[in-house]
Parts: C-alpha cells; structure tokens; sequence
C-alpha cells in the first residue's frame, strides 16, 4: 500500500478514535484535528468554540442536520486531505 494512502487511513483511524459527536442532541461535532477542523470551515460550517488545553486546542463545530460519518467519510476522500498532506510534506523541506 502506498504512503498516501496509508496516511489517509491512519487519518481516518484517528479521526474515528479522537472525534466526539454529540449528533443526537446538538448536532455538535468536536475535533481536535486541525486539517478537518479547515475542511469543516471551507464547507461552511461554523466554530462554535475553541478549547486551549496544554498543547492541544479543540475544535466545536455546529454541524445542523449534517451527518458527522458522512463528513468524515467526505474529509478523508476529498482533494483538501491530498493538499494538507503535501502542505506538511513541504513544511519538512524548511
């Protein structure tokens, strides 16, 4: 398997395992993954909050009737996940 597409699996694992969503009641979505926290923004979503704890900032997002698997299924297949990854790849050279 190549390492992009391992690196969007592992992202897919990660979000799975590090996103809380409060579907039911709010149709909150809470993440502490910076690059969906972008991808949620460029979709129109808005931030409803945002918590600094020690090194870690998370991100709450009012997502309406949206459906939060959907939106993570989306994120991991769109063309935004390929550019944040090269983004970081670049960052590196510096």
């Amino acid at each position: 398997m190549s390492s992009h597409k391992t690196r969007e699996r592992k992202k897919m694992e990660t979000l799975q395992n590090q996103m809380r969503s409060d579907e039911a009641e709010n149709k909150h979505i809470t993440t502490d993954d910076l690059a969906f926290s972008a991808y949620l923004r460029m979709k129109g979503f808005h931030l409803i909050k945002s918590d600094q704890r020690k090194s870690k900032c998370i991100f709450v997002f009012d997502i309406g009737t949206a459906d939060a698997n959907a939106l993570k299924v989306q994120f991991v297949n769109s063309e935004f996940l390929s550019f944040y990854n090269e983004l970081r790849n670049m960052k590196k050279l510096i």
